[in-house]
């Protein structure tokens, strides 16, 4: 136990050693004509220039059909979409008399599902 006590105090000298003050923040490393500059260069490698031809082109679109969708918006009349269409699976339960090949009950028309 008392090792362990000894290398815990060893190692909390040895962090705190890490924290020696050295006066204060000096302000000339700010004056310095490079400061930045990484920041910079890391902003420059992340970003995807603009392409000025896209940028500056006009927008292509009908102006009467924009006009008429703006209108149909400002008066609440927009036209609602179409809704997804779905597909439903039924299953059949109970005895099938139509065709038992063996197995599941079946539904109309079936042969059956396989004797699982």
């Amino acid at each position: 136990m008392k090792t362990v006590n000894a290398f815990a105090a060893l190692g909390a000298v040895l962090l705190l050693s890490a924290c020696e003050h050295s006066g204060g923040l000096s302000t000339a490393r700010f004056n310095s004509p490079d400061f930045g500059n990484s920041v910079r260069s890391n902003i420059a490698a992340e970003s995807v220039p603009a392409d000025p031809a896209a940028v500056n082109s006009p927008v292509e679109a009908d102006g009467a059909r924009q006009s008429l969708a703006q209108q149909r918006y400002r008066t609440d009349r927009v036209k609602q979409p179409p809704t997804p269409a779905t597909s439903s699976v039924a299953t059949g339960s109970g005895s099938g008399t139509e065709g038992s090949s063996g197995g599941g009950g079946g539904g109309t028309g079936t042969t059956g599902g396989g004797g699982y």
